[in-house]
């Protein structure tokens, strides 16, 4: 039966794992916001599509109504 080796390396101090875990808070945080960021960017850019489809069909509407009226 194999006996499992310890290393000889020194324990880490609570202080690393410590870091360790803030350091991933963070990456996963960061990528969170930058996911929202784009996110709403994506959702500015339909905005903008869509308020420009609105006035190009309420001008064509606009022209269509009036031809109507005066004939």
């Amino acid at each position: 039966m194999e006996v499992h080796a310890h290393t000889h390396t020194p324990r880490k101090k609570w202080t690393h794992y410590f870091w360790e875990f803030i350091m991933l808070f963070l990456a996963v945080f960061c990528g969170f916001l930058a996911e929202n960021q784009r996110e709403h960017m994506i959702e500015h850019q339909r905005e903008k599509k869509f308020i420009r489809s609105l006035c190009s069909d309420l001008r064509r509407k606009t022209r269509q109504v009036r031809v109507q009226l005066y004939i």
